[in-house]
C-alpha cells in the first residue's frame, strides 16, 4: 500500500513559482497549465535550499527534501 503525502500548495504569480522559504525570488521555475513533473529538485539560490516538487498540471505541491 502506498501512502501519499501532504505538501504545501506553492503560490504561482504570472507563471512563475515563488520559493515558499524566502519568497524573494519570484523566478524559481516557470510553469504552465499543462505542465506535469514528479519528484522534480528546484534549488533556490536566495536561501541556499533544495525543494522537490510534484506538479500536476499547472498545480503544485511542495515536498522538503530530507
Amino acid at each position: 500500500m502506498q501512502t501519499e503525502r501532504k505538501g504545501d500548495t506553492l503560490s504561482v504569480k504570472d507563471g512563475w513559482i515563488a520559493c515558499p522559504v524566502c519568497r524573494r525570488n519570484k523566478r524559481l521555475l516557470r510553469i504552465d497549465a499543462e505542465t506535469e513533473a514528479r519528484s522534480l529538485p528546484v534549488y533556490c539560490r536566495s536561501c541556499k535550499q533544495e525543494i522537490i516538487l510534484d506538479i500536476d498540471r499547472g498545480q503544485s505541491v511542495k515536498r522538503q527534501s530530507p
